[in-house]
């Protein structure tokens, strides 16, 4: 009972409440889109290759404009900047909502939308992990990003199962029209935050030129090197199965609907909220290291299973697994490597979280390919392997990592 009071400690602030709120609305704006987009463009083209380049370019301005978005949450207010973030992605949805329903859309409208609504992505997930500090003690801040992972992971379960029973019965124009009012939602929920306004500093010049002071604290900070490696893990390599490839399964190697994949893609939400809760409950967990290569260790046994099954249930039972292995693995990478900054680098390192699901692009323009090459299951099963052989390098190789105590993080200020 105590664990689970500490763990839900943050939520006893009414800031934080409206900011887990507006993560809501974000994150089931995004997983509405993740399903509709991959079913619409597979639709159109009937190519995996094409599917991974729609979702493969919004890496770009993730890797572009992840270190821009850690400079705006140290020099602006964080709170206005986030609803901000917001307009493109809301605008974006609402112009291919209005394509589809004029019967106008073209493949080209497609990489347009991936573009833009991946510029409001970068800003938000960057704001929105900064404002937790802003908002909840350093204690509380483990359980905070975890209770995130919950908002992410149940919005995960219901957004692809609404996406894919309303391609069904009404077509994907009024996902995307869902997707615009999610992202509203954003806006006013974070509005509702009373949290202080920082001082703006002084030292403009120096400011936007340490812009990359996150990249080369990572880079040179073993800790949090050891954690940026372990944590493009799942968003390079697992992740994009879980994505990407989800159409092609259902298409071709299960035979299966739109309802299908909603059911798929809801079954890795079941996991992923199971996981969340997991995440939650070992937010204070000290052995990061044991954490994380368990639950890589789980992921990629559970893709591979789903890789080798001919059987619809079968694959639904470990994407569920491979959802539960993604959320606690995501929310103890985060919360580690936000907490491995020193409190005056907060937005650069917190800036490097956006790139992560740059990555996931990528591996979705890599997968896709792979598919076309070898199909989908060798792709699952070899990018699943390779994997384990980087989380066995990291945990064997990196003392750093084996001795990584999220206790030390929590003290350090």
């Amino acid at each position: 009972m105590a664990a689970l009071q500490s763990a839900l400690a943050p939520l006893r602030h009414r800031d934080y409440r409206w900011l887990w709120s507006g993560t809501f609305f974000s994150t089931a704006a995004q997983w509405i889109q993740q399903a509709t987009l991959g079913w619409l463009v597979y639709h159109i083209t009937g190519s995996a290759a094409l599917l991974g380049a729609v979702l493969g370019v919004r890496a770009i301005p993730m890797l572009l404009l992840a270190p821009v978005s850690g400079l705006v949450a140290e020099r602006y207010d964080r709170r206005r900047a986030l609803a901000v973030s917001q307009l493109a992605p809301a605008l974006s949805s609402l112009s291919i909502a209005i394509l589809l329903a004029m019967d106008a859309v073209q493949v080209w409208h497609l990489f347009a939308f991936a573009l833009i609504s991946s510029l409001g992505m970068v800003f938000e997930r960057t704001l929105r992990n900064t404002l937790v500090f802003d908002i909840v003690t350093r204690a509380e801040a483990p359980s905070a990003i975890a209770l995130n992972t919950v908002a992410f992971s149940v919005t995960r379960t219901l957004g692809p199962a609404i996406a894919g029973v309303l391609i069904a019965a009404v077509g994907p124009a009024l996902n995307f029209a869902i997707q615009a009012a999610m992202y509203a939602g954003v806006t006013v929920s974070v509005l509702m935050i009373r949290a202080h306004a920082r001082p703006r500093p002084r030292d403009g010049v120096r400011r936007w030129s340490s812009m990359f002071a996150g990249l080369k604290f990572a880079a040179t900070n073993p800790v949090a090197r050891v954690i940026v490696i372990v944590g493009l893990i799942a968003p390079f390599l697992l992740i994009p199965s879980l994505s990407a490839l989800m159409p092609v399964f259902a298409s071709d190697v299960f035979k299966t609907g739109p309802e299908g994949l909603g059911l798929m893609l809801s079954a890795v939400g079941v996991g992923g909220v199971i996981g969340g809760f997991i995440a939650t409950t070992l937010s204070r967990f000290d052995r990061v290291a044991l954490l994380q290569s368990v639950s890589v260790l789980v992921f990629t046994t559970s893709l591979i299973v789903m890789a080798l099954s001919t059987s619809l249930t079968m694959a639904i039972v470990c994407l569920a697994i491979a959802g539960m292995a993604e959320m606690t693995l995501a929310s103890s990478t985060h919360t580690s490597l936000q907490m491995s900054a020193p409190e005056s680098m907060r937005g650069q390192v917190t800036s490097l979280i956006p790139m992560f699901p740059a990555f996931i692009a990528v591996g979705s323009l890599t997968s896709g390919m792979g598919t076309e090459l070898m199909g989908p299951q060798a792709t699952v099963i070899v990018t699943s392997v390779l994997g384990l052989v980087v989380i066995g390098l990291a945990f064997t190789r990196s003392r750093a990592f084996r001795e990584l105590r999220l206790s030390k993080l929590v003290a350090r200020e």
